[in-house]
């Protein structure tokens, strides 16, 4: 049975990752070089796109294009049997044979433009590229570790341990309180953008504990219950956004000033304003949400399409 479909960018990854068959360093020799095989270049974690969205080139040509020692990740295999890669270019393209082809572009400007399933395989490459660049020795021995798996793993050649890809959670909620919703702001955020709230899971906390945590401490509401709506993998560098709905009791804001500048409430009228372009307040200032792109912008349209 598929699985429903998700609205969040990078979700919905189209590829069989071949857990099975990943393992086997011949057989995935042996992908990289099938005629059909597809190769995604990346360089400083931007993926390299043009106007009709990523370019790919024949797992063959990785070596001609980035040198053999370069880091090269297995995306999995696609329905048509087509093995995906994605590979680290290190020179610079304006002395390559892609330098018309193409260009190195922003992962957030690349995911608001390219087709979801490009978005997916795309932020995954990042991901992986970004931990491997970060994760060079064993955190046990301090040795260096070797890449196995397609990317999908290290080890350790010293003391054998075996290390895996960093998924961060964080919760990020949408704070509700009857036919208002509550949005804030961080200082670093572009004027008149508010957003969710969002915090990391700490350990020994669940989902619903780590929400309403975060809700107390960065606005001072109280959590009454806590509902589920979607995830989403976020590249940035590697997490994994986990959205919800927190109905909090009434009462007024006391904000966290090293983590919220301003929370406001929002009727559904200007959150349904928000989303669109932008609405203007009754003090005047006019105010928008993320984009499609973020999961706060679907936590968002969700709640406004429930009244």
């Amino acid at each position: 049975m598929p699985l429903l479909s998700n609205p969040n960018a990078f979700a919905d990854y189209p590829l069989d990752k071949a857990g099975f068959r990943r393992r086997d360093a011949q057989w995935l020799a042996d992908a990289l070089q099938h005629e059909a095989s597809q190769l995604a270049l990346m360089r400083n974690l931007q993926p390299f796109c043009n106007e009709e969205g990523t370019v790919w080139f024949a797992g063959a040509a990785r070596d001609a294009l980035c040198g053999s020692e370069a880091l090269t990740i297995f995306l999995g295999v696609d329905t048509e049997g087509r093995p995906h890669f994605a590979a680290e270019m290190k020179r610079d393209p304006a002395d390559s044979v892609i330098a018309d082809m193409g260009a190195f572009e922003d992962m957030r400007a690349a995911a608001g433009r390219l087709p979801d399933r490009e978005v997916a395989m795309l932020g995954c490459a990042k991901t992986l590229l970004e931990w491997h660049a970060r994760h060079m020795f064993c955190a046990n021995c301090g040795g260096a570790s070797v890449i196995v798996d397609g990317g999908w793993k290290r080890e350790c050649p010293a003391c054998k341990a075996e290390h895996f890809p960093r998924v961060d959670p964080v919760v990020i909620m949408l704070p509700v309180l009857g036919d208002r919703c509550c949005v804030g702001r961080q200082a670093r955020f572009p004027r008149g953008m508010f957003s969710a709230l969002a915090g990391f899971v700490e350990p020994g906390e669940s989902l619903e504990e780590a929400c309403a945590r975060e809700v107390l401490e960065e606005v001072g509401l109280v959590a009454t219950n806590v509902r589920y709506h979607s995830t989403q993998p976020w590249p940035f560098p590697h997490s994994l956004m986990i959205g919800l709905f927190a109905d909090v009791a009434d009462g007024p804001f006391t904000l966290d000033p090293e983590e919220i500048d301003e929370a406001i409430w929002l009727t559904r009228e200007e959150a349904r304003g928000a989303l669109t372009g932008g609405v203007t307040l009754a003090d005047g200032r006019r105010i928008f949400v993320p984009p499609p792109m973020a999961i706060a912008h679907q936590l968002v349209k969700a709640w406004v399409q429930t009244g």
